[in-house]
């Protein structure tokens, strides 16, 4: 993840709305959509209001105070390390390590931000921008370049979901328009935009022409050379379905269709509802597309169009193969639950069956062979050694041994020698999580070579590590700001906080606007190694 930036003088910044309410509409939305479909939490980020970067300061010692209008920001403390752009105080702000510089991009009043992407060589920076009072409606796609000068707006472009950018050329990948005559208001095209903001269209709804054709896009993913996408679609008709198809970015490929099935058919074998099930009718979720493994989906079944927990993870290795299940594992996009490593290796969040959707119990990160098609829990992942949680009320978790403690945010380094990931102590609650099982969060780093795990930086509430290019350092969250460890020694130092305000996210946080204790951080911050 990445970004850059410079501007000589500082310009003053007018107090701008936290988007607190936003947040919590926001949060509000994607339940009411879970019950149709899963939405990604991409109400996101940067309206320019005009073209023009603040720079906050080099800050006196290097070190920038917090005051009503910005964050705080330890700039000495990041040199060298890159570009990381941040979600703080309703805005977006971007931390060049090189040049020593933060620049603030304004949001026009009644934008939320959120969600900040670069592309895969550190060129360039997409979002989305969506109205606070109406974000149920349409977004639009934004274009920078990464440090935030020339953003300009995809004109004519509606933005239902934000799929990301080609991980081998400079091309963004977005779930266009939305219609009442689809299913749950679901995307209806596929379009790939590039810098300049010329948008493509590579699948509609009406140019499917295969099982789905009255259906709509359901989601989308990246082939792991860029070249081409992976592409769900569901048509609730009876006489349709479920797809998923193969679309070449180059103009003119026609789409190729992997796997298909028609709503009266259940899937067999381990994908299998069973015979108890409400309907027949599967939809493919999909979760990646990985080499070694191919393309990768959850499976929603028994007309069911959102599934927080326990939910098949399968694999589809070529057109026309039988999808094989990899897991079960949480589902709803919210947090990580699945990392693809560079070897072909994976680790996810395997979650039981009988833990039920509390997100504070019967979670592992487990590390899964493409080649023996099997899964194991890393050595310790579900054993809590920290101090006892205290709660009220709390009852069925165990203090000690193994179940004791739930394992989180998976996160292979570049080398795929190193796992990191969040631990937490297990526990089962009357309601939903407390602060002080957030603030428990403990982050480890697990060693292939050695089978080895250590705990890395002394502080707690650790949440989402994510790796340098180089291996050498991790970025993740804690106390609602973010923090750098050095992965050798283990020491952390602070580098920015807030990402959100502390009141709205300690409310999603303990509240149901986080759907059982999932906090979406990973739409708040981006960051690039060279």
């Amino acid at each position: 993840m990445l970004l850059h930036p410079d501007q000589g003088r500082i310009i003053p910044v007018d107090p701008l709305e936290d988007g607190a309410e936003a947040l919590i509409r926001e949060a509000r939305r994607r339940t009411r959509r879970r019950r149709t479909r899963r939405v990604a939490a991409v109400a996101v980020l940067l309206g320019l209001g005009a073209a023009v970067f603040s720079v906050v300061g080099r800050g006196s010692g290097g070190v920038i105070g917090e005051t009503a209008t910005h964050p705080y920001v330890n700039v000495r403390a990041f040199q060298g390390r890159g570009e990381v752009a941040f979600i703080s105080r309703g805005e977006v702000w971007v931390l060049d390590g090189g040049r020593g510089t933060l620049r603030r991009s304004p949001v026009p009043a009644g934008y939320a931000p959120s969600a900040p992407v670069f592309s895969h060589d550190g060129r360039w920076l997409a979002y989305v921008v969506t109205r606070n009072q109406d974000l149920n409606g349409p977004s639009e796609l934004w274009i920078a370049h990464a440090d935030g000068t020339g953003a300009h707006q995809v004109r004519g472009l509606v933005v239902n979901q934000f799929v990301g950018w080609s991980p081998s050329v400079d091309l963004v990948a977005v779930e266009a328009g939305e219609s009442v005559h689809v299913p749950y208001g679901s995307p209806t095209a596929l379009d790939v935009v590039s810098p300049s903001g010329r948008a493509r269209v590579l699948l509609t709804r009406s140019a499917q022409r295969t099982l789905a054709t009255r259906g709509a896009i359901w989601s989308a993913v990246w082939a792991p050379d860029g070249q081409s996408l992976a592409v769900s679609t569901y048509s609730p008709d009876r006489d349709a379905g479920a797809e998923i198809l193969v679309v070449p970015v180059a103009a003119g490929a026609p789409p190729t269709v992997w796997f298909s099935i028609r709503n009266p058919r259940r899937l067999t074998g381990a994908l299998s509802c069973g015979p108890d099930c409400g309907g027949n009718e599967a939809i493919a979720e999909l979760a990646g597309w990985w080499s070694k493994w191919g393309i990768a989906f959850w499976v929603f079944t028994s007309g069911m169009t959102h599934n927080s927990d326990s939910t098949p993870l399968a694999v589809i290795a070529r057109p026309d193969a039988q999808p094989r299940l990899v897991a079960h594992t949480l589902s709803d996009g919210t947090t990580d639950a699945v990392a693809a490593g560079p070897g072909g290796q994976l680790a996810l969040v395997a979650s039981s069956t009988s833990a039920g959707r509390e997100y504070t119990i019967g979670k592992t990160v487990e590390r899964c062979s493409p080649d023996t098609f099997s899964c194991a829990a890393l050595p310790g992942a579900s054993t809590w050694t920290g101090r006892p949680l205290t709660c009220k009320p709390c009852f069925g978790a165990p203090a000690t041994g193994s179940g004791s403690a739930v394992s989180l945010d998976p996160a292979w380094s570049p080398d795929g020698t190193l796992l990191a990931y969040v631990k937490a102590p297990a526990y089962r609650s009357a309601g939903d999580p407390s602060l002080a099982w957030f603030e428990a969060h403990q982050l480890y780093v697990w060693n292939a070579r050695t089978d080895a795990t250590r705990r890395i930086g002394a502080s707690s509430g650790s949440s989402l590590p994510t790796w340098s290019l180089d291996g050498k350092n991790l970025l993740y969250v804690s106390g609602d700001g973010l923090w750098l460890a050095d992965v050798a020694t283990g020491k952390a130092v602070e580098i920015e906080h807030p990402l959100y305000r502390e009141s709205t996210w300690k409310k999603i946080a303990t509240t149901s606007l986080a759907f059982y204790g999932q906090i979406p951080w990973s739409k708040q911050f981006s960051w690039h190694t060279p």
